[in-house]
C-alpha cells in the first residue's frame, strides 16, 4: 500500500474505484481517499485539511502518519511546492531532496510522546533511497523540467514568508530549498518504519518578493510522474527504513507493536 500526502488539487492523480473514509488515530481523526495509481493501491491524505485551509504549523502531522500505518501503508510520498534557496535552482525545477535541516519546533516531537521509554530513531539517511530513486527516474522520464536529485530541505515554522536575512542565513547553512512541512513528518515516518520521500517543484524564489507568486505544477503533468514512480517502487523494501527498531523491540510501546 502506498500513501500520498498532498494538496487537495492533486487528489486527481488517484484512479480506480475511489472511496472516502475517516480513520481514528491516537492523535485525531483523518479523512482519507483510497483508490489506485496504476495497479497499486493508494491512500491519499489532504495534508492541509479537508478544506485545504490549515497552515503547516497547526496540521496534525502525527495523525496523518498513524492513519497511514493503520491502513497498511509501508511506503509514503509527499508532494509539495517549495521555495528555492540555492541561487542555482530555478522556479519550475523538480527536486527530490535527500536531507533536511530542522529550523522549527513542533509537537509532539516523537510519535511515542507520553511513553515512559522508547528507542531513538536514527536519521542519518532521513529519506528512503528506494522511493527517492523511483521519483527521480520517473521525473526524468516523464518531464521536460530540470530534475535535481540531491538537495537539503530546511523546514521553518511559517506560516509567514521568510525575510531576506533569514533566507541568506539558510543559504549559508547549506539549504537548497525551504518548506514548512517536512518536519516532523520525516521523524514520525521513520519511527513508524514507513519508507518516506518527497517530490517538490520550485514554486518561487524565496527571499525575492517579486518572484513569490507560487507557480504550481498541474495534476495532469504530475500524474504520469507519480504513476511511473509508484509502479517502480519495489513491493519488498530493500532499504533500512522498515528495520528502524531491529533489536530494540523490547522498548517499543505495546500499541505500536500491535500495529506493526
Amino acid at each position: 500500500m502506498i500513501g500520498i500526502l498532498g494538496a487537495e488539487r492533486y487528489e486527481a492523480i488517484v484512479e480506480g474505484r475511489l472511496e472516502r473514509s475517516t480513520v481514528s488515530t491516537l492523535y485525531g481523526d483523518v479523512s482519507v481517499l483510497t483508490g489506485a495509481v496504476g495497479d497499486r493501491s493508494v491512500v491519499y491524505i489532504r495534508r492541509f485539511g479537508w478544506d485545504g485551509n490549515l497552515a503547516s504549523d497547526v496540521v496534525s502531522h502525527a495523525s496523518h502518519a498513524l492513519a497511514f500505518l493503520q491502513l497498511g501503508v509501508r511506503r509514503a510520498i509527499t508532494l509539495n511546492g517549495f521555495g528555492g534557496v540555492n541561487k542555482d535552482l530555478s522556479v519550475g525545477d523538480l527536486v527530490i531532496y535527500h536531507d533536511y535541516i530542522k529550523m522549527c519546533e513542533r509537537t509532539p516531537t516523537t510519535i511515542f510522546a507520553g511513553e515512559p521509554t522508547w528507542p531513538r530513531a536514527k536519521m542519518e539517511v532521513p529519506f528512503c533511497p528506494e522511493v527517492r530513486e523511483a521519483l527521480t527516474e520517473a521525473a526524468r522520464f516523464n518531464s521536460q523540467r530540470r530534475v535535481i536529485d540531491q538537495a537539503v530541505n530546511i523546514c521553518v515554522q511559517g506560516p509567514h514568508n521568510e525575510t531576506p536575512a533569514e533566507i541568506e542565513a539558510y543559504r549559508r547553512l547549506g539549504a537548497d530549498i525551504v518548506c514548512t512541512t517536512v518536519y516532523p513528518e520525516v521523524v514520525y515516518f521513520r519511527e513508524l518504519e514507513i519508507c518516506f520521500a518527497g517530490l517538490c517543484w520550485i514554486s518561487d524564489a524565496a527571499g525575492v518578493s517579486a518572484q513569490r507568486d507560487w507557480v504550481r505544477i498541474t495534476p495532469e503533468e504530475l500524474a504520469p510522474i507519480i504513476r511511473d514512480a509508484i509502479a517502480s517502487i519495489p513491493e519488498q523494501a530493500n532499504c533500512e527504513c522498515q528495520r528502524t527498531w531491529t533489536g530494540s523491540e523490547d522498548r517499543l510501546p505495546s500499541w505500536y507493536l500491535a500495529m506493526r
